[in-house]
């Protein structure tokens, strides 16, 4: 879990790759990255679709990129679940363990975000039962090696002033707020918002406008999960002890999520 942890700082997405299929060996690696993924919810599995001809399946499904996500790849996952009560918050989970288990790797990766046109995907990477996708993960080789990684301005992200809703924060804490604002969000939105009381952190979502909701609000979702994804590596990388618990609090224009209790 440290290697993972290590990544968070280390990842960025790409959306130029070397349109050249990875390896046999390597591909072999990121079949292995991909078992054992670990779930946000006993009862609810995140699945990670390899379909190994991108340049293909880009071709036939042109139509599912749309104008942000076209993202040229050798190779996508598709990203799929059953549509249930915060499905989107455990694909984001659940793909935080993936994405930087694939740079740890030295694979690239873009996330994108498709309208799904099911034909398509079920040529390429048949569904499972009651699944639906949720969005992409390009991957591959970078087009250019040396920006596998991120320069150090690379990270625009908001202060803690702004994401902070409740403090202080205890200094021993302040790694686990740190992985998670370095945590990629659709449109570099960074949704999420913490409010600390002792050894709870919780966690919140801000509350989009009418017409920003109909855009965002289902990716934001997808974003909170990724957040938590990026919190409970840094956790478990340092051995300690916590518990995700249901303890809402109510801030006005925030949406609750969920609560990481420490325990010392």
């Amino acid at each position: 879990m440290e290697r993972l942890y290590q990544n968070i700082s280390k990842r960025k997405s790409t959306r130029k790759f070397n349109m050249d299929s990875l390896d046999p060996s390597s591909m072999e690696r990121v079949e292995q990255a991909l078992q054992d993924i670990p779930q946000l919810f006993e009862n609810l599995t995140v699945s990670f679709l390899l379909v190994k001809d991108g340049e293909h399946f880009m071709e036939k499904g042109t139509s599912i990129l749309g104008a942000y996500t076209k993202v040229k790849s050798p190779h996508y996952l598709v990203v799929a679940s059953k549509e249930a009560s915060g499905f989107r918050q455990a694909a984001g989970y659940s793909m935080a363990h993936v994405l930087l288990k694939l740079n740890d790797l030295g694979i690239a990766t873009c996330v994108t975000y498709p309208g799904a046109d099911l034909t398509t995907i079920q040529q390429f990477a048949p569904l499972g039962e009651e699944e639906v996708p949720i969005l992409f993960i390009a991957f591959g080789n970078p087009e250019d090696p040396l920006s596998l990684y991120p320069k150090l301005d690379y990270y625009k992200r908001r202060s803690y002033k702004d994401i902070l809703l409740q403090g202080p924060v205890k200094r021993k804490y302040k790694f686990i707020l740190e992985a998670a604002r370095l945590a990629p969000s659709s449109f570099n939105t960074q949704p999420w918002r913490f409010a600390v009381d002792g050894h709870k952190i919780h966690l919140l979502r801000v509350k989009l406008g009418f017409i920003k909701s109909k855009l965002f609000s289902s990716l934001n979702k997808i974003d909170m999960g990724l957040a938590l994804g990026f919190m409970v590596i840094a956790l478990k990388s340092k051995e300690m002890k916590f518990r995700l618990v249901k303890d809402p609090v109510t801030y006005e224009g925030m949406e609750y999520m969920i609560t990481i209790e420490m325990k010392d």
